[in-house]
């Protein structure tokens, strides 16, 4: 378990980033994409940490959840989960990954729906920078936000 996945962790938002990114180093080639997807990314990298998911499908799938019910972003979110940079990656799933995810999303798609409205208030899905040097302990009590594994 990385130390952003703890609802109580005392690492701020940039730490968790820098671990969530040195623990995936594939992710750094996002930093080639195209503007989109480029911000794209950024916004889904922090949502990642904020909301203590790592990268296993289970977790994507509360990631993006997480991104349209718990942040400013709702909906207009999907469109990034429609760039080519998204569809590229979804090409490289297995199909035994994808079933055992189908299997679990009929409890985990409404406790993340719930747990989102629950929030005290919408996580900034591009306007965090004034968060970064901040304990997640902090961001996750002021916005109302518990961890995947919470």
């Amino acid at each position: 378990m990385h130390t952003f996945e703890q609802q109580d962790t005392t690492q701020t938002l940039a730490e968790g980033l820098a671990e969530y990114y040195r623990d995936n180093p594939g992710l750094a080639r996002l930093r080639t994409m195209s503007a989109g997807g480029r911000e794209f990314f950024r916004c889904h990298d922090a949502v990642h940490v904020v909301y203590g998911c790592g990268t296993s499908l289970e977790h994507e799938a509360i990631v993006k959840l997480a991104s349209v019910f718990g942040t400013t972003g709702g909906l207009g979110v999907l469109k990034g989960y429609g760039l080519h940079e998204s569809v590229e990656i979804y090409r490289k799933l297995r199909p035994a990954e994808i079933g055992a995810t189908v299997l679990s999303s009929f409890v985990l798609v409404p406790r993340t729906v719930y747990r989102c409205l629950l929030q005290r208030s919408r996580w900034p899905w591009s306007d965090f920078a004034p968060y970064e040097h901040l304990p997640l302990n902090r961001i996750r009590s002021v916005f109302g936000i518990r961890v995947a594994r919470h």
